[in-house]
């Protein structure tokens, strides 16, 4: 269906999406001295290492809140695996990395502002919908530094260029990227989603087509096709973008371009509100980049609709 609202994009296209000026000086560099710390392969070398770094990585800036047992929970952990990963990172414990972060708070430079005094009042008397809103706030936070990350602007230079891209997704996101395919396809030729139902996904792996993209979906709990088939397709010179959540363990072994996202932890039921703001952004910034092209296609797209007669005058 066409996107509703479809506004033509601007003369000149650009890079990128702004969403504000990015943060300067000593705050910023010491967060990402610990960022950069965390991706070291020397401290992600087993899966509770992996999953301890990607946690703390996506919850810098509500470390002050953390205690070691709550990040042991949040993970699957224990409290001493969490301990001697920090010592390994090089701090005596948990409050020492506070201390630190204290002398710079990382904060991303798009964040949610308004009056949310009732919704904090809500949260503290225990009010479910509240802190499911506050989990949701708290997770789009997070996009700005996903949105200027070197992945991000490889990925959409891989769905710009590429000759084909195949999307594949699986359980509950599914859906989510099925709708990312058909926005996708507005706005660029040879969009295809891939469900696999003919056991061989040979539309994607024959080899016959040059330059293709697989852009993959899969979220905690993982679907047993995911791995293989990334794997399949790396195989196969196809270039694999891998949108995931921080729990899992092998984002960076099967993919070119892994983009990692805060894991669902809502209270009461896993959402899929970060994947499709994630997934909105990635189509705007492909539009953006696509530029006067995208005009054409929808223009023509649209001359068709009003041919085969599916949508009301």
């Amino acid at each position: 269906m066409m996107p509703c609202g479809h506004r033509r994009v601007m003369e000149g296209g650009g890079r990128g999406l702004m969403c504000g000026a990015k943060p300067k000086g000593a705050v910023e560099m010491r967060a990402r001295s610990i960022a950069s710390k965390l991706r070291s392969p020397d401290l992600r070398q087993t899966k509770s290492d992996i999953l301890i770094a990607n946690y703390i990585e996506r919850n810098l800036a509500e470390l002050p809140f953390e205690t070691a047992k709550s990040i042991a929970q949040n993970v699957g952990v224990s409290q001493m695996t969490v301990g001697r990963y920090l010592r390994r990172l090089g701090y005596d414990g948990l409050e020492e990395l506070k201390r630190e972060m204290r002398h710079g708070a990382s904060r991303t430079a798009w964040q949610v502002k308004g009056k949310f005094d009732r919704l904090r009042q809500d949260v503290r008397d225990g009010r479910l919908l509240a802190e499911l809103i506050q989990q949701q706030i708290d997770d789009l936070g997070h996009m700005y530094e996903i949105t200027v990350s070197r992945q991000w602007q490889q990925a959409v230079d891989v769905l710009v260029n590429a000759e084909e891209v195949f999307v594949a997704a699986y359980q509950n996101v599914r859906g989510v990227a099925q709708y990312f395919a058909s926005q996708l396809s507005y706005a660029r030729p040879k969009v295809q989603f891939v469900d696999g139902l003919n056991g061989t996904y040979v539309e994607l792996l024959d080899g016959s087509g040059k330059d293709r993209c697989l852009f993959l979906c899969d979220v905690r709990r993982f679907a047993s096709k995911a791995k293989p088939l990334a794997e399949q397709a790396r195989a196969a010179g196809v270039k694999v973008i891998l949108v995931s959540d921080d729990a899992c363990v092998w984002a960076h072994e099967v993919s070119d371009i892994p983009i990692i996202m805060p894991g669902a932890r809502g209270p009461l039921w896993d959402g899929a509100a970060t994947m499709v703001a994630l997934l909105d952004l990635m189509i705007s910034n492909v539009v953006v980049e696509l530029g006067d092209n995208v005009n054409a296609r929808v223009d023509r797209l649209t001359r068709l609709q009003d041919v085969f007669g599916d949508f009301e005058d």
